[in-house]
């Protein structure tokens, strides 16, 4: 077993894989409050250290793994771009700070796909040479929600710091057969979206900003931080509707009712910001122990 420190923790998604694989969190920091309510009710014991910039490593507990999911709005590229520009791209600098302040032997973090070509790729250079001098091997892989049992395709990837030099292991494919009817939700009301002449031209992908319409068999789309989890539509005779809770729970691998507990809009957030379970689950229960050992 070892010890770990989760930042940016939002509902718990790294830890899903960290707790199957049979690991111990010794804290945590997650400033956003709907989110903090639903990581408390499923880790009470854990204590919520607050705002990352305001954390001295002298407050932290000794740990083995440093994890996180550190912001991608300031690279995704369903946000503005702005690099290590902007108050959260810079949130890099912290976790470099805590890697050479608490030296843990492991970092897993987390980010979308998107980095790699923000700046023409000097971004992502600049955030490996930052991992670098903090004296850590690491290695990056992208992982896709869609070949590890989830019915939503979801491109992420991860940097694995290590102390020691490890090799670059190829992620395995483990299960592509999930789509969207594993996951329905019977009891979706199909009054959300009417069939106006405005939504039929969404729905008939003519309009800008279309909606993805989803049927049985199709996988869907990442999910965002939107109402609905983004624009996606499931249809049904004359009526469509947005995805509903219980499906986001289900696409991103969370037990039913995981989120229960905060208000609808922040629900759909939380779960359109979580870190995929099923990809964490390989991560720490498969790839790790083969790569680290641990």
């Amino acid at each position: 077993m070892i010890k770990y420190f989760s930042l940016f923790s939002g509902i718990g998604g790294l830890e899903k894989g960290l707790e199957k694989a049979g690991h111990e969190c010794v804290g945590t920091s997650e400033i956003k409050k709907s989110s903090s309510v639903i990581y408390a009710k499923h880790y009470p014991k854990v204590h919520n250290y607050g705002d990352i910039t305001m954390i001295k490593p002298e407050m932290m507990p000794d740990f083995d793994m440093l994890i996180g999911g550190f912001p991608c709005q300031s690279f995704s590229l369903a946000g503005l771009r702005n690099g290590l520009n902007d108050g959260k791209g810079i949130m890099i600098f912290y976790i470099r700070n805590f890697l050479v302040a608490k030296k843990p032997r492991y970092f897993v973090l987390e980010n979308v796909k998107g980095l790699l070509s923000h700046d023409d790729g000097r971004t992502y250079v600049k955030i490996c040479k930052l991992l670098q001098t903090a004296g850590y091997q690491f290695r990056v892989i992208l992982l896709n929600s869609a070949v590890y049992g989830s019915a939503q395709a979801r491109e992420r990837i991860f940097f694995l710091g290590c102390q020691d030099d490890f090799p670059l292991v190829k992620p395995r494919v483990v299960d592509m057969s999930k789509k969207f009817k594993d996951v329905f939700d019977e009891l979706g009301t199909y009054k959300e979206i009417n069939k106006t002449p405005r939504n039929e031209i969404k729905m008939e992908q003519k309009h800008v900003r279309n909606f993805e319409v989803i049927g049985m068999h199709d996988r869907v789309g990442t999910l965002t931080t939107q109402y609905g989890c983004g624009e996606k539509a499931v249809p049904e005779a004359d009526w469509f509707r947005y995805l509903t809770v219980l499906e986001c729970e289900r696409l991103q691998g969370f037990p039913e009712g995981w989120t229960e507990g905060i208000g609808t809009n922040d629900r759909y957030f939380a779960l359109g910001n979580a870190v995929n379970c099923y990809v964490s689950e390989y991560l720490f229960t498969e790839y790790l122990p083969e790569v680290w050992g641990i």
